[in-house]
């Protein structure tokens, strides 16, 4: 049998989606989300974490992971997600369309409840913690819902800003893949939190089609790679930001967001050495 290599999973998701300049983004909200930029130079973006070759020679990627990243929608819906899930089997959708619809209803910002959604740790902060901070007797699950939504793109975009200031370059263009990237409503919170235009493109599942994208290119049915993305990625949707929306997000990540490692950093190293 021909073997044909092709790239990382999360690689093959960012061709997959288009995003081979170093202007564009890619935002994979799977169980790991992450963003990746294509770029010709090699760039660390984090210490001890490595550019990875892209599938298309001659690029690397540079990626951040959230290493939990949407594997809380799942934790959220087992502990507080009954009432969706019941709902869910009688009229024949997912249990995350219902939360979706629902979640919409919430203000951006989820009347100031921010969340820091480490729920696994990572290489750059080994000792962080997950984190809700700003609870009121207005909240309710729905609002820490719209949280995580809030706190995975907080993170993500916190993630992207490292990744601009190494490469010196800014990014004008967001396109999403993954599960996440099925709602409406999550691909505008997006757009809303990074204040650019976020694309859909055909599908969800970019990881394949970035496999197939690389493979026809090796065996020679498109001559480049810029061939093959102009045959077969296509834009299906544009989230563009609202400015009111983003008002409050620019508000809550600058002024509470970024502030929140800093100075919860010394008790998450307390809470990791609670006597056993």
């Amino acid at each position: 049998l021909e073997l044909i290599a092709t790239g990382t999973d999360k690689g093959c998701e960012t061709i997959g989606t288009g995003c081979v300049r170093n202007d564009m983004a890619s935002i994979s909200y799977g169980t790991a989300s992450c963003v990746e930029v294509s770029n010709p130079r090699y760039i660390e973006p984090e210490t001890f974490l490595p550019a990875y070759a892209a599938p298309i020679p001659n690029l690397y990627q540079l990626e951040v992971q959230i290493y939990r990243g949407y594997w809380m929608v799942s934790w959220f819906l087992h502990e507080f997600g009954s009432t969706e899930t019941l709902e869910a089997d009688l009229l024949k959708l997912s249990a995350e369309e219902i939360l979706n619809k629902k979640v919409s209803e919430i203000e951006p910002g989820s009347n100031g409840l921010v969340l820091q959604p480490y729920w696994g740790q990572g290489l750059k902060r080994p000792e962080v913690r997950g984190a809700i901070v700003g609870f009121s007797d207005v909240h309710t699950r729905l609002h820490i819902y719209r949280a995580i939504i809030e706190g995975v793109a907080y993170a993500l975009r916190e993630g992207l800003e490292g990744i601009e200031r190494k490469q010196k370059n800014k990014v004008k263009e967001i396109r999403l893949s993954g599960g996440g990237s099925q709602s409406d409503v999550i691909c505008q919170i997006t757009a809303d939190i990074f204040n650019v235009p976020v694309k859909r493109i055909q599908t969800y599942e970019t990881a394949s089609l970035g496999v197939a994208l690389a493979v026809f290119v090796a065996k020679g049915v498109f001559k480049t790679y810029e061939d093959a993305t102009l045959n077969m990625v296509h834009v299906r949707d544009e989230f563009k930001p609202d400015s009111s929306a983003n008002k409050k997000y620019e508000y809550l990540y600058k002024k509470v967001y970024l502030k929140l490692y800093p100075r919860l950093s010394k008790i998450y190293k307390r809470v990791r050495n609670v006597p056993k």
